[in-house]
């Protein structure tokens, strides 16, 4: 009898409207009643236009959202697109920063709703907020149909009072009292849109349940820019009746313009039909900010970010309880510890970055391969749509202030040391931004291409003859390369000539070396000389010009008692678009051990093929080895002995063995089994280093070890290395102008 395969999920009890009021409801909030005063006291009519701007920035996201969420339906929303997108480090930020901000901005509802319940009758301000939250906790914790349902019925009572109110007010607007439109200055309209902003912040929270929408496919693009669009028509109404109503001057007297408007044309009955609007909007919010802002501690617990403790279901109810209780536990308490107000606002510059890095999301993943994402939504308008979101944003930004730009690095800051302290290593995704725009998020497992052309640049006579052996072995053609460096000040025809006149004894020892090499394998041989004021780049250019598959070059030891790559090997690694292998040591005379370090990855699998290449010509033994650490899941280590037992038996060229080590050192472990062995071929992967182009582990390695070492790298010229290389590079440059241009001084 087959095994029973046992499975648990989360049941997808959202449809269209749950999912549409869930973002409608948590954007027409508190804001609404309390911001239109607030907004026309900075930009008069021009109020309007920044809400309709807010409004097309919230619309653009939403589709990007879209995109994004059906290609990605899963819990966590903002979250988990981004972090799917630009690596762990990025989601812990945007995981900590979205659930506190959301936690910020329903505490601050919850405070708004209380204040309302002053019109009706006169509680305790607190006690009426701790409570309301008290009972929006149990809901949520019941599930998210439940919530949903709540979130339904709101919205709907909601809206309604809205029409009404635009319908009755749009019949005594005076159109005299739109003129002047920007009475303080353009700039003023971009400055309230940033204030006003946090009026639309709830598309975020809808795409944190995506994972518990029915027929996500079709549902989440049309709740997403569905709320969007219907908030942003609601808002540009109802500051358009309210400065058309009362004019400039008279909507700014009073913090509460709806109610006092509604007062004025239906007296108390108005005022008490507004009063419990804004009742309906407060406790909107605060329930979508209670369901939405618990799944980001949900989420990131799945992905190793946060304890465990958070992913646990509750076997009745199939919600995530503990993330539940967490957030309405500190919704509530913030309540007596903030100034929710000021920290609700400074949450709005945080979701604007957010707002930032999902329209990026959308233009990285449309060039680049993330296995799995396959949206049933694209957006007909990419890129422009993007760039409008990405920009309108970014000027938003700073207009907020001093204080919640701090408040947006503090908590960029806090969740970077979140994922350094608790996530780095095992939280997920294993891959970051730089190997996504690499295209290198999966384990490598075709064949690479053929090594057929080899280049070689040779500067030193001591180990010009190891360079052409490797090469001999690995390549059917030769390209040997001699550069002859000329000065700035000396044009290239001119150092040509004179080099033609002297015949340098040096320069000319290389080509003779070259061409008294007894090559055994290679069918073709041509020696290079080339003139260029750059050594490095005559040598990129060189390999394009010959179709180069390969660049061989040698690391020696420089005068600073340990090994350096220098500039030039740095500057070939960052922009050739060959496979590089660099040889430190010298080979010996007969190859006939050879081993390699093996992990999976892109340069490991490059660095396996060349040693096949070497043993097929030399006869040499492989042994192949993986290092893993003695506290690696037993699942895994099988699978990596199946995987490494697979490639052993591709190996007919000799003899061939792998072997598993466990050890809490890299470096330590190839180090011993290296000494063994005529060359240890490494491929350059486990590791970045902030400086050079490679990691610390491979550099350690060939600085440490007695025996020749190969580094086998694909040059990846827009990953972290090389961007932290092309920082000092430059800033090692403007150095050298300054001190150049002061000594001219």
């Amino acid at each position: 009898m087959a095994p029973v395969e046992k499975t648990e999920r989360l049941g997808r009890n959202l449809g269209f409207f749950s999912t549409f009021a869930i973002g409608t409801g948590t954007m027409i909030g508190a804001g609404i009643f309390i911001l239109p005063g607030l907004a026309v006291a900075n930009a008069g009519p021009g109020a309007i236009i920044a809400f309709l701007l807010g409004g097309l920035i919230s619309i653009a996201t939403a589709i990007s959202m879209s995109e994004l969420a059906t290609g990605m339906p899963v819990a966590g929303g903002s979250y988990y697109y981004i972090s799917r997108t630009m690596g762990a480090a990025f989601g812990a930020v945007i995981g900590l920063g979205s659930w506190l901000a959301l936690i910020f901005k329903g505490t601050f509802a919850l405070i708004g709703l209380a204040q309302y319940t002053q019109i009706f009758y006169p509680l305790p301000l607190y006690l009426v907020a701790a409570v309301t939250g008290v009972l929006l906790l149990v809901i949520n914790y019941r599930g998210a149909k439940s919530s949903g349902s709540l979130q339904n019925i709101t919205v709907i009572v909601l809206l309604v009072i809205l029409v009404l109110f635009i319908g009755k007010v749009s019949f005594l607007v005076k159109p005299e009292n739109f003129i002047p439109v920007a009475p303080h200055g353009i700039m003023s309209i971009f400055t309230t849109t940033g204030i006003i902003f946090i009026s639309y912040l709830g598309l975020a929270e809808a795409a944190a349940v995506s994972e518990e929408v029915k027929n996500p496919s079709k549902n989440l693009p049309r709740a997403f820019i569905a709320s969007a669009v219907v908030v942003t028509i609601f808002y540009v109404g109802i500051i358009a009746v309210v400065v058309g109503f009362s004019g400039p001057a008279g909507a700014v007297t009073t913090v509460t313009p709806l109610a006092d408007i509604a007062g004025l044309i239906a007296g108390n009955t108005g005022k008490y039909f507004i009063a419990f609007a804004a009742l309906l909007a407060t406790l909107s919010t605060a329930n979508g900010a209670i369901l939405s802002s618990s799944r980001f501690p949900f989420a990131m617990s799945r992905d190793a970010l946060m304890p465990e403790w958070f992913v646990t279901i509750h076997k009745k109810y199939e919600t995530p309880h503990n993330a539940i209780l967490i957030t309405g536990s500190v919704m509530v308490a913030l309540l007596f510890f903030f100034n929710i107000e000021q920290l609700a606002r400074l949450g709005g510059a945080f979701n604007i970055l957010i707002f930032i890095l999902l329209n990026v999301a959308v233009i990285i993943l449309r060039k680049r391969t993330l296995p799995g994402y396959e949206p049933t939504f694209r957006d007909p308008l990419y890129p422009f749509t993007q760039i409008f979101g990405v920009v309108g944003s970014m000027l938003l930004l700073p207009l907020l202030g001093g204080l919640p730009l701090l408040f947006t690095v503090l908590m960029i800051f806090a969740g970077a040391g979140w994922y350094m302290f608790y996530g780095k290593g095992k939280a997920m995704p294993a891959y970051n931004l730089f190997d996504l725009l690499e295209n290198n998020v999966e384990r490598v497992s075709v064949e690479p291409t053929s090594v057929g052309r080899v280049l070689v640049p040779v500067s030193n006579p001591g180990h010009e003859r190891d360079l052409l052996k490797l090469a001999d072995f690995l390549g059917n053609e030769i390209i040997c390369l001699h550069v002859i460096e000329v000065p700035e000040q000396t044009t290239l025809m001119v150092a040509q000539e004179a080099y033609h006149e002297k015949q340098i004894e040096m320069d000319c020892r290389f080509q003779e070396d070259f061409e008294h090499y007894p090559a055994k394998f290679g069918n073709k041989r041509e020696f290079i000389f080339a003139f260029d004021h750059d050594i490095s780049n005559s040598i990129i250019e060189q390999a394009e010009i010959e179709h180069a598959d390969i660049i061989i070059m040698g690391w020696h030891e420089s005068k600073r008692f340990k090994y350096s790559f220098g500039d030039v090997t740095n500057d070939v690694l960052l922009s050739s678009k060959s496979q590089i292998a660099l040889l430190k040591g010298h080979l010996p005379d007969s190859l006939k051990k050879i081993l390699v370090a093996y992990n999976g990855k892109q340069n490991s699998v490059h660095g396996l093929y060349l040693a096949k290449k070497l043993a097929a010509n030399t006869g040499a033994s492989i042994r192949i080895i993986s290092i893993i650490s003695p506290d690696e899941d037993p699942e895994n280590k099988a699978k990596l002995s199946t995987e490494l037992e697979g490639l052993v038996a591709k190996i007919t060229s000799g003899p061939a063995s792998f072997k598993m080590l466990e050890r809490y050192s890299i470096e330590d472990a190839i180090l011993e089994v290296s000494n063994g062995y005529d060359l240890t071929i490494i491929g350059d992967s486990s590791e970045r280093f902030k400086i050079s182009l490679l990691g610390t582990l491979s550099q350690r390695i060939a600085r440490h070890s007695k025996k020749p070492i190969m580094i086998v790298k694909k040059s990846k010229p827009i990953s972290k290395e090389s961007m932290n290389y092309l920082l000092k590079k430059s800033a090692r440059k403007i150095y050298a102008r300054l001190r150049k241009e002061k000594y001219q001084d």
